[in-house]
Protein backbone atom coordinates (compact mmCIF):
# COMPACT_ATOMS: atom_id res chain seq x y z
CA UNK A 1 0.00 0.00 0.00
CA UNK A 2 1.39 3.36 -0.99
CA UNK A 3 -0.61 5.77 1.17
CA UNK A 4 0.72 6.65 4.60
CA UNK A 5 -1.35 6.97 7.74
CA UNK A 6 -0.38 10.63 7.79
CA UNK A 7 -2.10 11.36 4.47
CA UNK A 8 -5.06 9.13 5.22
CA UNK A 9 -5.72 10.77 8.58
CA UNK A 10 -5.32 14.19 6.98
CA UNK A 11 -7.92 13.32 4.32
CA UNK A 12 -10.28 11.77 6.86
CA UNK A 13 -9.88 14.66 9.31
CA UNK A 14 -10.41 17.24 6.58
CA UNK A 15 -13.71 15.61 5.69
CA UNK A 16 -14.75 15.53 9.34
CA UNK A 17 -14.01 19.25 9.58
CA UNK A 18 -16.42 19.73 6.69
CA UNK A 19 -18.93 17.58 8.57
CA UNK A 20 -18.61 19.98 11.49
CA UNK A 21 -18.95 23.14 9.41
CA UNK A 22 -21.94 22.13 7.25
CA UNK A 23 -24.30 21.29 10.15
CA UNK A 24 -23.41 24.65 11.67
CA UNK A 25 -24.94 26.16 8.52
CA UNK A 26 -27.83 23.82 7.74
CA UNK A 27 -29.10 22.85 11.21
CA UNK A 28 -30.15 26.34 12.41
CA UNK A 29 -31.70 26.94 8.99
CA UNK A 30 -33.67 23.68 9.06
CA UNK A 31 -34.75 24.06 12.69
CA UNK A 32 -36.43 27.35 11.76
CA UNK A 33 -37.81 26.30 8.37
CA UNK A 34 -39.21 22.80 8.97
CA UNK A 35 -39.30 22.92 12.80
CA UNK A 36 -39.09 20.12 15.32
CA UNK A 37 -42.07 18.25 13.84
CA UNK A 38 -40.69 18.34 10.31
CA UNK A 39 -37.32 17.16 11.56
CA UNK A 40 -39.07 14.42 13.53
CA UNK A 41 -40.76 13.23 10.34
CA UNK A 42 -37.42 13.22 8.55
CA UNK A 43 -35.78 11.35 11.44
CA UNK A 44 -38.54 8.74 11.69
CA UNK A 45 -38.51 7.84 7.97
CA UNK A 46 -34.71 7.91 7.98
CA UNK A 47 -34.54 5.50 10.92
CA UNK A 48 -36.74 2.97 9.07
CA UNK A 49 -34.85 3.30 5.77
CA UNK A 50 -31.53 3.03 7.60
CA UNK A 51 -32.50 -0.31 9.11
CA UNK A 52 -33.05 -1.69 5.61
CA UNK A 53 -29.87 0.04 4.47
CA UNK A 54 -27.86 -1.79 7.11
CA UNK A 55 -28.93 -5.13 5.66
CA UNK A 56 -28.00 -3.89 2.18
CA UNK A 57 -24.48 -3.09 3.39
CA UNK A 58 -24.08 -6.11 5.69
CA UNK A 59 -20.77 -5.93 7.57
CA UNK A 60 -18.58 -4.63 4.76
CA UNK A 61 -17.52 -1.47 6.56
CA UNK A 62 -15.35 -3.70 8.76
CA UNK A 63 -15.20 -7.12 7.09
CA UNK A 64 -14.52 -5.84 3.56
CA UNK A 65 -11.77 -3.49 4.74
CA UNK A 66 -10.12 -6.23 6.79
CA UNK A 67 -10.21 -8.85 4.02
CA UNK A 68 -8.82 -6.49 1.39
CA UNK A 69 -6.10 -5.27 3.77
CA UNK A 70 -5.17 -8.89 4.51
CA UNK A 71 -4.37 -9.43 0.81
CA UNK A 72 -1.48 -6.96 1.15
CA UNK A 73 0.21 -6.49 -2.27
CA UNK A 74 -1.17 -9.67 -3.86
CA UNK A 75 -3.28 -8.18 -6.69
CA UNK A 76 -4.58 -11.56 -7.88
CA UNK A 77 -5.82 -12.51 -4.41
CA UNK A 78 -7.19 -9.01 -3.87
CA UNK A 79 -9.14 -9.16 -7.15
CA UNK A 80 -10.59 -12.55 -6.33
CA UNK A 81 -11.54 -11.44 -2.83
CA UNK A 82 -13.12 -8.21 -4.04
CA UNK A 83 -15.36 -9.65 -6.73
CA UNK A 84 -16.62 -12.50 -4.57
CA UNK A 85 -17.44 -10.19 -1.67
CA UNK A 86 -19.06 -7.61 -3.95
CA UNK A 87 -21.27 -10.14 -5.75
CA UNK A 88 -22.29 -11.67 -2.45
CA UNK A 89 -23.34 -8.23 -1.23
CA UNK A 90 -25.06 -7.41 -4.55
CA UNK A 91 -27.35 -10.41 -4.18
CA UNK A 92 -28.31 -9.59 -0.61
CA UNK A 93 -28.67 -5.88 -1.44
CA UNK A 94 -31.10 -6.55 -4.29
CA UNK A 95 -33.19 -8.71 -1.97
CA UNK A 96 -33.25 -5.96 0.67
CA UNK A 97 -34.21 -3.35 -1.97
CA UNK A 98 -37.18 -5.51 -3.01
CA UNK A 99 -38.31 -5.87 0.62
CA UNK A 100 -38.02 -2.12 1.16
CA UNK A 101 -40.15 -1.47 -1.93
CA UNK A 102 -42.78 -3.78 -0.42
CA UNK A 103 -42.58 -1.83 2.86
CA UNK A 104 -43.07 1.48 1.03
CA UNK A 105 -46.28 0.20 -0.58
CA UNK A 106 -47.70 -1.24 2.64
CA UNK A 107 -46.62 -0.15 6.12
CA UNK A 108 -44.84 2.97 4.86
CA UNK A 109 -47.76 4.09 2.71
CA UNK A 110 -48.53 7.04 5.03
CA UNK A 111 -45.13 8.53 4.23
CA UNK A 112 -44.79 7.03 0.75
CA UNK A 113 -43.06 9.97 -1.04
CA UNK A 114 -40.36 10.24 1.62
CA UNK A 115 -39.89 6.47 1.88
CA UNK A 116 -39.56 6.20 -1.91
CA UNK A 117 -36.82 8.85 -1.99
CA UNK A 118 -34.88 7.01 0.75
CA UNK A 119 -34.67 4.04 -1.64
CA UNK A 120 -31.82 5.89 -3.39
CA UNK A 121 -29.73 5.45 -0.25
CA UNK A 122 -30.38 1.70 -0.11
CA UNK A 123 -29.54 1.10 -3.78
CA UNK A 124 -26.43 3.28 -3.45
CA UNK A 125 -25.18 1.31 -0.45
CA UNK A 126 -25.68 -1.96 -2.34
CA UNK A 127 -23.29 -0.98 -5.12
CA UNK A 128 -20.86 1.11 -3.05
CA UNK A 129 -17.33 -0.37 -2.91
CA UNK A 130 -15.62 2.32 -0.84
CA UNK A 131 -14.65 -0.51 1.54
CA UNK A 132 -12.28 -1.83 -1.12
CA UNK A 133 -10.47 1.52 -1.39
CA UNK A 134 -10.25 1.81 2.39
CA UNK A 135 -8.79 -1.69 2.58
CA UNK A 136 -6.09 -0.54 0.15
CA UNK A 137 -5.49 2.47 2.43
CA UNK A 138 -6.76 4.78 -0.30
CA UNK A 139 -8.65 7.63 1.36
CA UNK A 140 -8.03 10.45 -1.09
CA UNK A 141 -10.64 9.44 -3.69
CA UNK A 142 -13.50 8.81 -1.22
CA UNK A 143 -12.72 12.02 0.64
CA UNK A 144 -12.71 14.24 -2.46
CA UNK A 145 -15.92 12.55 -3.60
CA UNK A 146 -17.57 13.08 -0.23
CA UNK A 147 -16.46 16.71 -0.16
CA UNK A 148 -18.16 17.44 -3.47
CA UNK A 149 -21.44 15.65 -2.77
CA UNK A 150 -21.63 17.02 0.79
CA UNK A 151 -21.26 20.59 -0.46
CA UNK A 152 -23.83 19.95 -3.20
CA UNK A 153 -26.20 18.56 -0.58
CA UNK A 154 -25.86 21.72 1.52
CA UNK A 155 -26.52 23.99 -1.46
CA UNK A 156 -29.57 21.92 -2.42
CA UNK A 157 -30.99 22.22 1.11
CA UNK A 158 -30.52 25.99 1.19
CA UNK A 159 -32.09 26.43 -2.26
CA UNK A 160 -35.05 24.06 -2.15
CA UNK A 161 -36.06 23.58 1.50
CA UNK A 162 -38.16 26.69 1.95
CA UNK A 163 -40.96 25.71 4.36
CA UNK A 164 -42.38 22.84 6.44
CA UNK A 165 -43.78 21.20 3.31
CA UNK A 166 -40.33 20.70 1.81
CA UNK A 167 -39.23 17.78 3.97
CA UNK A 168 -39.04 15.76 0.73
CA UNK A 169 -36.28 18.06 -0.56
CA UNK A 170 -34.35 17.59 2.68
CA UNK A 171 -34.64 13.80 2.31
CA UNK A 172 -33.52 13.97 -1.33
CA UNK A 173 -30.51 16.10 -0.38
CA UNK A 174 -29.35 13.37 2.03
CA UNK A 175 -30.35 10.22 0.10
CA UNK A 176 -29.15 11.15 -3.39
CA UNK A 177 -25.46 11.69 -2.44
CA UNK A 178 -25.21 8.08 -1.23
CA UNK A 179 -26.22 6.85 -4.68
CA UNK A 180 -23.97 9.36 -6.46
CA UNK A 181 -21.03 8.51 -4.19
CA UNK A 182 -21.36 4.83 -5.07
CA UNK A 183 -21.21 5.56 -8.79
CA UNK A 184 -18.20 7.86 -8.41
CA UNK A 185 -16.02 5.10 -6.90
CA UNK A 186 -16.24 2.63 -9.77
CA UNK A 187 -13.93 4.43 -12.25
CA UNK A 188 -11.10 3.94 -9.71
CA UNK A 189 -11.69 0.24 -9.04
CA UNK A 190 -9.34 -0.94 -11.82
CA UNK A 191 -6.41 0.77 -10.11
CA UNK A 192 -6.47 -1.92 -7.44
CA UNK A 193 -8.24 -4.98 -8.86
CA UNK A 194 -8.77 -6.81 -12.14
CA UNK A 195 -11.90 -8.66 -13.05
CA UNK A 196 -12.12 -12.12 -11.53
CA UNK A 197 -15.07 -14.40 -12.18
CA UNK A 198 -16.98 -14.79 -8.92
CA UNK A 199 -17.65 -18.31 -7.66
CA UNK A 200 -20.66 -19.32 -5.63
CA UNK A 201 -18.53 -21.40 -3.28
CA UNK A 202 -16.27 -18.40 -2.55
CA UNK A 203 -19.23 -16.08 -2.06
CA UNK A 204 -20.69 -18.48 0.47
CA UNK A 205 -17.32 -18.68 2.24
CA UNK A 206 -17.40 -14.92 2.85
CA UNK A 207 -21.04 -14.87 3.92
CA UNK A 208 -20.75 -16.34 7.41
CA UNK A 209 -17.80 -14.26 8.73
CA UNK A 210 -19.36 -11.18 7.14
CA UNK A 211 -22.61 -11.86 8.98
CA UNK A 212 -20.68 -12.29 12.23
CA UNK A 213 -19.30 -8.76 11.86
CA UNK A 214 -22.69 -7.56 10.63
CA UNK A 215 -24.28 -8.42 13.97
CA UNK A 216 -22.41 -5.72 15.95
CA UNK A 217 -23.03 -3.21 13.17
CA UNK A 218 -26.75 -3.85 13.19
CA UNK A 219 -26.76 -3.89 16.98
CA UNK A 220 -24.92 -0.56 17.18
CA UNK A 221 -27.17 1.00 14.60
CA UNK A 222 -30.26 -0.41 16.22
CA UNK A 223 -29.59 1.34 19.49
CA UNK A 224 -28.68 4.51 17.58
CA UNK A 225 -31.77 4.37 15.37
CA UNK A 226 -34.06 2.61 17.82
CA UNK A 227 -34.22 5.67 20.05
CA UNK A 228 -35.61 7.76 17.19
CA UNK A 229 -37.91 4.98 16.02
CA UNK A 230 -39.30 4.29 19.50
CA UNK A 231 -39.65 8.00 20.26
CA UNK A 232 -41.64 8.42 17.04
CA UNK A 233 -43.78 5.37 17.80
CA UNK A 234 -44.26 5.66 21.59
CA UNK A 235 -43.76 9.39 22.07
CA UNK A 236 -44.31 12.15 19.51
CA UNK A 237 -42.52 13.70 16.55
CA UNK A 238 -41.43 16.76 18.55
CA UNK A 239 -39.60 14.59 21.08
CA UNK A 240 -37.98 12.78 18.17
CA UNK A 241 -36.87 16.10 16.71
CA UNK A 242 -35.42 17.34 20.00
CA UNK A 243 -33.50 14.11 20.48
CA UNK A 244 -32.19 14.15 16.92
CA UNK A 245 -30.89 17.71 17.22
CA UNK A 246 -29.18 17.04 20.56
CA UNK A 247 -27.69 13.79 19.28
CA UNK A 248 -26.43 15.54 16.16
CA UNK A 249 -24.49 18.08 18.24
CA UNK A 250 -22.71 15.39 20.29
CA UNK A 251 -21.94 13.36 17.16
CA UNK A 252 -20.13 16.23 15.44
CA UNK A 253 -16.98 16.09 17.63
CA UNK A 254 -17.29 12.31 17.91
CA UNK A 255 -17.03 11.96 14.14
CA UNK A 256 -13.83 14.01 14.14
CA UNK A 257 -12.24 11.98 16.94
CA UNK A 258 -13.12 8.57 15.53
CA UNK A 259 -11.82 9.55 12.09
CA UNK A 260 -8.56 8.12 13.39
CA UNK A 261 -10.20 4.73 13.77
CA UNK A 262 -11.06 4.45 10.09
CA UNK A 263 -7.41 4.83 9.06
CA UNK A 264 -5.98 2.72 11.88
CA UNK A 265 -8.12 -0.36 11.05
CA UNK A 266 -6.30 -1.37 7.83
CA UNK A 267 -2.93 -0.48 9.38
CA UNK A 268 -3.69 -2.49 12.52
CA UNK A 269 -4.80 -5.44 10.38
CA UNK A 270 -1.47 -5.32 8.56
CA UNK A 271 0.52 -5.11 11.84
CA UNK A 272 -1.33 -7.98 13.53
CA UNK A 273 -1.22 -10.13 10.38
CA UNK A 274 2.54 -9.65 10.44
CA UNK A 275 2.74 -10.95 14.02
CA UNK A 276 3.93 -7.60 15.44
CA UNK A 277 1.77 -7.81 18.57
CA UNK A 278 3.91 -5.48 20.70
CA UNK A 279 3.66 -2.80 18.02
CA UNK A 280 -0.10 -3.32 17.85
CA UNK A 281 -0.49 -2.84 21.61
CA UNK A 282 1.66 0.28 21.49
CA UNK A 283 -0.54 1.65 18.71
CA UNK A 284 -3.64 0.95 20.82
CA UNK A 285 -2.23 2.89 23.77
CA UNK A 286 -1.22 5.84 21.65
CA UNK A 287 -4.56 6.16 19.89
CA UNK A 288 -6.44 5.65 23.18
CA UNK A 289 -4.51 8.48 24.82
CA UNK A 290 -5.06 10.82 21.90
CA UNK A 291 -8.77 10.03 21.47
CA UNK A 292 -9.65 10.23 25.16
CA UNK A 293 -7.78 13.51 25.64
CA UNK A 294 -9.74 14.99 22.74
CA UNK A 295 -13.00 13.31 23.81
CA UNK A 296 -12.91 14.82 27.30
CA UNK A 297 -12.38 18.28 25.84
CA UNK A 298 -15.36 17.95 23.50
CA UNK A 299 -17.58 16.21 26.04
CA UNK A 300 -17.22 18.87 28.73
CA UNK A 301 -17.07 21.56 26.04
CA UNK A 302 -20.51 20.88 24.55
CA UNK A 303 -22.00 20.88 28.06
CA UNK A 304 -20.29 24.20 28.81
CA UNK A 305 -21.61 26.10 25.79
CA UNK A 306 -25.01 24.38 25.37
CA UNK A 307 -27.11 26.98 27.32
CA UNK A 308 -26.02 29.72 24.91
CA UNK A 309 -25.48 27.55 21.84
CA UNK A 310 -28.97 26.00 21.66
CA UNK A 311 -31.10 29.19 21.52
CA UNK A 312 -28.69 30.86 19.09
CA UNK A 313 -28.17 27.81 16.91
CA UNK A 314 -31.64 26.24 16.85
CA UNK A 315 -33.79 29.28 17.58
CA UNK A 316 -36.66 29.63 20.06
CA UNK A 317 -38.56 26.58 21.25
CA UNK A 318 -35.63 24.16 21.57
CA UNK A 319 -34.66 24.72 25.21
CA UNK A 320 -35.13 21.01 25.93
CA UNK A 321 -32.05 20.29 23.80
CA UNK A 322 -29.78 21.84 26.47
CA UNK A 323 -30.42 19.08 29.00
CA UNK A 324 -30.41 16.43 26.27
CA UNK A 325 -26.95 17.52 25.09
CA UNK A 326 -25.67 17.31 28.67
CA UNK A 327 -27.20 13.85 29.05
CA UNK A 328 -25.66 12.58 25.79
CA UNK A 329 -22.20 14.17 26.31
CA UNK A 330 -20.73 11.10 28.12
CA UNK A 331 -21.17 9.08 24.94
CA UNK A 332 -18.24 10.97 23.38
CA UNK A 333 -15.46 9.47 25.60
CA UNK A 334 -17.33 6.14 25.87
CA UNK A 335 -17.61 5.65 22.11
CA UNK A 336 -14.01 6.82 21.64
CA UNK A 337 -12.79 4.11 24.01
CA UNK A 338 -14.88 1.35 22.45
CA UNK A 339 -13.72 2.44 19.02
CA UNK A 340 -10.12 1.82 20.07
CA UNK A 341 -10.65 -1.51 21.85
CA UNK A 342 -13.34 -2.82 19.52
CA UNK A 343 -12.83 -1.55 15.98
CA UNK A 344 -9.07 -0.97 16.24
CA UNK A 345 -8.08 -4.06 18.23
CA UNK A 346 -10.71 -6.81 18.44
CA UNK A 347 -11.74 -6.63 14.76
CA UNK A 348 -8.19 -6.66 13.27
CA UNK A 349 -7.37 -9.49 15.73
CA UNK A 350 -10.32 -11.44 14.28
CA UNK A 351 -11.99 -11.53 17.68
CA UNK A 352 -15.32 -11.08 15.95
CA UNK A 353 -17.40 -13.05 18.45
CA UNK A 354 -16.21 -10.98 21.39
CA UNK A 355 -16.74 -7.72 19.53
CA UNK A 356 -20.21 -8.90 18.52
CA UNK A 357 -21.09 -9.91 22.07
CA UNK A 358 -20.15 -6.48 23.43
CA UNK A 359 -22.31 -4.57 20.98
CA UNK A 360 -25.27 -6.96 21.14
CA UNK A 361 -25.24 -6.66 24.93
CA UNK A 362 -25.28 -2.86 24.66
CA UNK A 363 -28.14 -2.94 22.14
CA UNK A 364 -30.16 -5.22 24.41
CA UNK A 365 -29.66 -2.89 27.38
CA UNK A 366 -30.71 0.06 25.26
CA UNK A 367 -33.88 -1.61 23.99
CA UNK A 368 -35.02 -2.84 27.39
CA UNK A 369 -34.38 0.50 29.08
CA UNK A 370 -36.20 2.37 26.30
CA UNK A 371 -39.35 0.34 26.95
CA UNK A 372 -39.47 1.74 30.49
CA UNK A 373 -37.97 5.23 30.24
CA UNK A 374 -39.34 6.61 26.96
CA UNK A 375 -43.03 6.50 28.04
CA UNK A 376 -42.04 8.13 31.34
CA UNK A 377 -39.29 10.60 30.37
CA UNK A 378 -39.44 10.87 26.57
CA UNK A 379 -36.28 12.14 24.87
CA UNK A 380 -34.40 12.48 28.16
CA UNK A 381 -35.06 8.81 28.91
CA UNK A 382 -33.81 7.82 25.45
CA UNK A 383 -30.61 9.81 26.11
CA UNK A 384 -29.97 7.98 29.38
CA UNK A 385 -30.57 4.64 27.65
CA UNK A 386 -27.98 5.50 25.01
CA UNK A 387 -25.35 6.36 27.63
CA UNK A 388 -26.11 3.12 29.53
CA UNK A 389 -25.75 1.13 26.30
CA UNK A 390 -22.37 2.66 25.44
CA UNK A 391 -21.12 2.06 28.98
CA UNK A 392 -22.22 -1.58 28.74
CA UNK A 393 -20.31 -2.05 25.48
CA UNK A 394 -17.18 -0.59 27.08
CA UNK A 395 -17.41 -2.80 30.18
CA UNK A 396 -17.79 -5.96 28.10
CA UNK A 397 -14.81 -5.01 25.92
CA UNK A 398 -12.71 -4.22 28.99
CA UNK A 399 -13.48 -7.69 30.30
CA UNK A 400 -12.49 -9.22 26.94
CA UNK A 401 -9.09 -7.52 26.72
CA UNK A 402 -8.17 -7.08 30.40
CA UNK A 403 -5.44 -9.74 30.23
CA UNK A 404 -3.91 -8.34 27.04
CA UNK A 405 -4.20 -4.57 27.09
CA UNK A 406 -3.24 -2.25 29.94
CA UNK A 407 -6.79 -1.12 30.65
CA UNK A 408 -5.99 0.17 34.14
CA UNK A 409 -3.24 2.36 32.68
CA UNK A 410 -5.66 3.74 30.07
CA UNK A 411 -8.15 4.65 32.79
CA UNK A 412 -5.46 6.22 34.96
CA UNK A 413 -4.19 8.34 32.08
CA UNK A 414 -7.73 9.54 31.30
CA UNK A 415 -8.52 10.72 34.86
CA UNK A 416 -6.51 13.99 34.65
CA UNK A 417 -8.35 14.93 31.45
CA UNK A 418 -11.70 14.29 33.15
CA UNK A 419 -10.75 16.73 35.93
CA UNK A 420 -9.29 19.26 33.50
CA UNK A 421 -12.48 19.09 31.43
CA UNK A 422 -14.63 19.64 34.53
CA UNK A 423 -12.59 22.71 35.54
CA UNK A 424 -12.83 24.01 31.98
CA UNK A 425 -16.63 23.58 31.97
CA UNK A 426 -16.98 25.44 35.29
CA UNK A 427 -14.71 28.20 33.99
CA UNK A 428 -16.80 28.64 30.84
CA UNK A 429 -20.02 28.77 32.85
CA UNK A 430 -18.45 31.39 35.10
CA UNK A 431 -17.45 33.37 32.02
CA UNK A 432 -21.01 33.09 30.67
CA UNK A 433 -22.39 34.50 33.92
CA UNK A 434 -19.92 37.39 33.77
CA UNK A 435 -20.78 38.18 30.13
CA UNK A 436 -24.45 38.21 31.07
CA UNK A 437 -23.86 40.70 33.91
CA UNK A 438 -22.12 43.15 31.59
CA UNK A 439 -25.04 43.05 29.16
CA UNK A 440 -23.80 40.70 26.45
CA UNK A 441 -26.82 38.85 25.10
CA UNK A 442 -27.13 35.52 23.34
CA UNK A 443 -25.15 36.02 20.15
CA UNK A 444 -22.73 34.09 17.97
CA UNK A 445 -19.98 36.35 19.33
CA UNK A 446 -20.75 35.20 22.88
CA UNK A 447 -20.44 31.56 21.85
CA UNK A 448 -17.15 32.23 20.06
CA UNK A 449 -15.74 33.88 23.21
CA UNK A 450 -16.79 30.91 25.33
CA UNK A 451 -15.35 28.43 22.82
CA UNK A 452 -11.98 30.16 22.59
CA UNK A 453 -11.74 30.61 26.37
CA UNK A 454 -12.63 26.96 26.97
CA UNK A 455 -10.15 25.70 24.38
CA UNK A 456 -7.30 27.82 25.77
CA UNK A 457 -8.10 26.78 29.34
CA UNK A 458 -8.21 23.07 28.48
CA UNK A 459 -5.05 23.12 26.37
CA UNK A 460 -3.19 25.22 28.93
CA UNK A 461 -4.06 23.00 31.88
CA UNK A 462 -3.27 19.87 29.84
CA UNK A 463 0.15 21.21 28.90
CA UNK A 464 0.90 22.11 32.53
CA UNK A 465 -0.16 18.69 33.78
CA UNK A 466 2.01 16.86 31.24
CA UNK A 467 4.97 19.03 32.22
CA UNK A 468 4.64 18.56 35.98
CA UNK A 469 3.59 14.89 35.93
CA UNK A 470 7.26 13.78 36.06
CA UNK A 471 6.31 10.76 33.94
CA UNK A 472 8.93 10.78 31.21
CA UNK A 473 7.27 7.98 29.31
CA UNK A 474 3.96 9.83 29.28
CA UNK A 475 5.57 13.14 28.34
CA UNK A 476 7.13 11.43 25.34
CA UNK A 477 3.84 9.88 24.28
CA UNK A 478 2.55 12.82 22.22
CA UNK A 479 5.80 13.22 20.24
CA UNK A 480 5.86 9.45 19.73
CA UNK A 481 2.26 9.53 18.50
CA UNK A 482 3.11 12.31 16.07
CA UNK A 483 6.18 10.39 14.87
CA UNK A 484 4.30 7.15 14.34
CA UNK A 485 1.48 8.79 12.43
CA UNK A 486 3.80 11.13 10.57
CA UNK A 487 1.96 14.20 11.84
Amino acid sequence: MTNSIKKNYAYSSAYQVLNIIIPLITTPYLSRVIGAEGNGLYTYTYSVASLFNLFAQLGLSNYGVREIASCKEDRVLRSKTFWNIFCMNLISGNLVSALYALYCMTLGNSYYPLCAIWALMIVGSTIDVTWMLNGCQEFKVPTIRNFCTRLASMVFILLFVRDSGDVWAYVLAIAAPTFINALCVWPFVTRYVDFSRPEWREMRRHLKPNLVLFIPIIATSVYNLLDSFMLGSIGDMKDTGYYNYASRITQIPLAFITALGSVVLPKMTEVIAGGRIAEAKGLVRETMWFMEAAAMAFSWGVVAVAPEFVPVFFGPGFDECVILIAALAPTIPLVSATNVMGVQYLVPSRRDRGFTASVVTGATVNFLLNLFVIPQFGAFGASLSTVAAELTVLLVQVWLVHGELEVVRYLREAVPFILIGLIMMLGVRGLAAFLSTIGMGLTVFTIIIEFIAGALLYLGMSAVWVKVSHNQEFKNLLPELARRFGI
